[in-house]
């Protein structure tokens, strides 16, 4: 049996209130290590306005971000493989940049994210439908505006 997910996400809508005729898109960095996630997240992105650079790891996203100052968000999973996990890997960045605009996704409760988040980011709990990951993407660029 095949279930056929409801779409209400509208891409034309998103893409004319983020960045209007003629305006650049963007830039987001996409932290997540799941590839399937990773896919679904970047080409609903792209489709709503953003440019979005992909990384796998926490110190791939670090690097994008130290070669292309130019971000305004970063989409961060926050249990990754490797050493550096999401949370540090939003401490660092706000250090970089402290006007990044942070989402995290995760499975993790709303305490850790309390305890462990920087200010005026916003929580994505997986699982994610993808008008929900623009949507959190464009209230989490509205908080460090």
């Amino acid at each position: 049996m095949s279930v056929t997910p409801e779409r209400v996400f509208e891409p034309e809508s998103f893409r004319y209130k983020m960045a209007g005729e003629g305006k650049p898109a963007m830039k987001l960095i996409l932290l997540e290590d799941e590839p399937l996630i990773q896919v679904c997240t970047e080409d609903a992105l792209v489709e709503a306005g953003f440019e979005v650079l992909v990384a796998d790891t926490g110190t791939q996203a670090l690097e994008l971000l130290a070669n292309d100052p130019g971000c305004l968000a970063m989409m961060v999973d926050v249990r990754l493989g490797g050493e550096v996990d999401g949370w540090e890997v939003a401490r660092r960045a706000r250090k970089v940049q402290p006007d990044i605009a942070i989402i995290y996704t995760t499975t993790a409760g709303t305490a850790e994210y309390e305890r462990q988040r920087v200010d005026r980011s916003v929580l994505l709990p997986k699982p994610y439908t993808i008008d929900r990951a623009v949507s959190a993407a464009l209230e989490a660029c509205r908080k460090v505006e």
